[in-house]
């Protein structure tokens, strides 16, 4: 099965790059806002985010369930572009890039997300990857 198949959500967040970059790669905070669910979901966060890095992102529903996702750190340029692994229950070996850059009235946070599976996986990460760019705009500006 080829998974050619990619996703781009973008957000203008009323903030500065530098505050965005630190919310992406400060695991404290990405804890406050990296997680898909509605109210009641929460995130723990292990994050080690430099070039080879690793991290682990727990999301943890309202019922008690949680959701792992793993990877590494492929690429990290501070105040632009980070470039990481993601493999989850859903999707393995698939690569997430987002990337920073200065409009009027904030930061334009560009997120792709590449290599995935099939349609029905582009369809949910796109939601998913939606709610947690809302969740750090709530968190950032």
């Amino acid at each position: 099965m080829s998974n050619d198949k990619s996703l781009t959500v973008s957000k203008t967040i009323k903030a500065d790059k530098a505050t965005i970059f630190n919310a992406l790669t400060d695991e404290n905070i990405m804890a406050k806002w990296f997680f898909a669910g509605p109210e009641g979901w929460s995130a723990t966060v292990k994050s080690d985010s430099k070039k080879g890095g690793s991290y682990k992102i727990d999301m943890h529903n309202s019922e008690g369930e949680t959701y792992s996702h793993t990877g590494e750190y492929k690429e990290v340029s501070p105040t632009d572009k980070i470039v990481f692994s993601w493999n989850s229950q859903a999707v393995t070996n698939t690569l997430v890039t987002i990337t920073l850059t200065e409009v009027d009235g904030g930061t334009e946070v560009k997120l792709m997300h590449e290599f995935m599976p099939n349609d029905q996986q582009v369809e949910n990460h796109t939601g998913g990857w939606t709610a947690i760019l809302e969740r750090l705009n709530g968190v950032v500006s």
